[in-house]
């Protein structure tokens, strides 16, 4: 009987641990999934101008712009930061767990940070 007792709060613990970990994927998953296209958003910024002239640079305003933006859109609580030929995109979010004894939750950060990709040599100017 004890053997039972001891066995069925074993399981018991199991289940919540499984619970818990598997909410805390998803949410992580989620958060990291916003993380990172909120930056590759911020790194298509590129200033076009410069661009043209042979130089790849971010556009800073349109970068932080198009990084937060996309953060609002996703209703996720994050802040942007633009660097020189970066954009970082930090996610912070505080995941309720299922199965807990206190109510508590578990803190997930994500941080992704992107630059500006192009596969050729030079602009090239058409008509």
């Amino acid at each position: 009987m004890i053997f039972a007792l001891v066995l069925g709060l074993l399981f018991t613990g199991m289940f919540a641990l499984v619970a818990d970990l598997g909410a805390l994927f998803v949410a992580y998953d989620r958060l990291d999934q916003d993380a990172l296209l909120a930056a590759q958003a911020g790194a298509s910024a590129i200033d076009q101008t410069a661009f043209y002239q042979g130089r790849l640079r971010l556009d800073p305003t349109l970068a932080e712009q198009r990084c937060a933006g996309l953060l609002a859109e996703a209703r996720v609580v994050g802040a942007c930061t633009v660097e020189a030929g970066s954009v970082t995109a930090e996610v912070r979010a505080s995941v309720p767990l299922p199965v807990s004894l206190f109510g508590l939750s578990a803190p997930v950060h994500v941080r992704h940070t992107a630059s500006p990709a192009f596969g050729g040599r030079a602009a090239e100017v058409t008509a």
